[in-house]
């Protein structure tokens, strides 16, 4: 870790350890929770009512929760009915 990361190149690589880690978090739920656990993860997710949500004003931030919303139900489809 000599080499010196401009911002950008800072945030890329915080952006991609947490990609990383989620994806080892997804691994073990997989093996661990039940189906409603899983259905009940991105529910939760679906519900955040962003009319009435200071969050709702950031963008990112509700593209962020999309994307958790789309990992999660890619993540958990049984793999015979994702082909």
């Amino acid at each position: 870790m000599s080499d010196m990361l401009s911002a950008d190149q800072e945030l890329v690589s915080d952006v991609v350890a947490c990609q990383l880690v989620i994806k080892q978090i997804l691994d073990v739920i997989d093996v661990i929770a039940p189906v409603e656990v899983r259905d009940k993860m991105a529910q939760q997710l679906k519900s955040i009512d962003f009319a009435g949500n200071p969050a709702a004003a950031d963008p990112v931030t509700r593209r962020a929760v999309q994307k958790a919303i789309a990992l999660i139900e890619l993540k958990f489809t049984p793999q015979e009915t994702a082909h």
